[in-house]
């Protein structure tokens, strides 16, 4: 990245007082409401304008469904791209989820819970870390985006230009595998009723383990948005189906309760254990609001 670029960086987040309302309108186009988040992505754009030696800068952004990461990387964003001459983009982990019917062939061959998208084993990684190669070569770079009402992956795809800066948000980045004593006790009914002998949360650990997802959590900086409880994330979800458009299938209670499962197990290992890992960690209370970061 050239010098200028970063003296442009560093003069930006001196004279953050001076840009309140231009940030102001910024997230209240992204309808974030919460005041505390001026003060976080301060603390974050000052840290990636301190490390910053070379572009292009990973930053990763994980924390349980609802939490809001997708929000936080594009404010991210959306700030950094006020910086003269910073290149920022975002890419969702969600969007390299693997097609439908490959989702439904390793239901069939290895465990029926590997249907549903969202654990480890359901992502195109090899996918993801060849489009992360082609951003770290500053190259133009297509990627996928995954459609949620269709269940699949969209035919058409989208175009990352030459950046600066990216910022990568999704669930599981950076989770680490458990220790296979803590496998054989299920932490849900979900575990409990359709994977009783634990064969695919083993298999789900055992894709935590490998090199593939290794490789695309490696980043530059790590950002965790740690939740308050379980209790919360059901709460989240459910405001997430009620602001769908007109017309969008929405999961009623049971369904998302049963959906949650899924993810519950290591979202409560992230919440032990990111949060000492993490560059930043911004705590969130029941109100979705930004309790304090560190």
């Amino acid at each position: 990245m050239a010098q200028g670029c970063l003296m442009h960086c560093r003069h930006f987040v001196e004279s953050w007082e001076m840009d309140r309302k231009d940030f102001d309108e910024l997230a209240l186009s992204m309808r974030v409401q919460d005041p505390g988040y001026y003060d976080a992505i301060q603390a974050i754009a000052a840290k990636i304008t301190e490390r910053i030696q070379k572009a292009p800068f990973i930053v990763e952004v994980s924390g349980a469904q609802g939490s809001g990461k997708s929000t936080l990387a594009n404010l991210l964003v959306g700030v950094l791209q006020e910086v003269d001459g910073l290149k920022a983009g975002a890419l969702s982990l969600d969007d390299f989820y693997k097609t439908r019917e490959t989702r439904q062939k390793l239901a069939a061959d290895s465990h029926p819970l590997f249907a549903v998208r969202g654990v480890p084993g359901t992502h195109d990684v090899a996918l993801l870390n060849r489009v992360l190669e082609s951003v770290r070569d500053r190259r133009t770079t297509k990627h996928p985006v995954f459609n949620k009402a269709e269940d699949d992956r969209d035919a058409r795809w989208q175009t990352l230009e030459s950046l600066d800066v990216l910022v990568l948000e999704g669930w599981c980045l950076g989770a680490l595998p458990q220790p296979e004593s803590l496998l054989e006790i299920p932490v849900n009914e979900l575990e409990a009723v359709k994977d009783p002998g634990a064969s695919w949360r083993r298999k789900v650990n055992g894709e935590l383990a490998s090199g593939e997802y290794r490789q695309a959590f490696d980043c530059d900086m790590r950002i965790f948005l740690a939740v308050p409880d379980m209790d919360s994330v059901l709460k989240w979800r459910l405001q997430q189906e009620q602001d769908l458009p007109p017309g969008a299938e929405v999961m009623d209670e049971g369904a998302i309760r049963e959906f949650i499962m899924y993810f519950e197990r290591i979202t409560r290992a992230m919440l032990g254990d990111l949060p000492k890992r993490s560059d930043i960690t911004i705590f969130l209370n029941e109100e979705h609001k930004i309790l304090e970061y560190r």
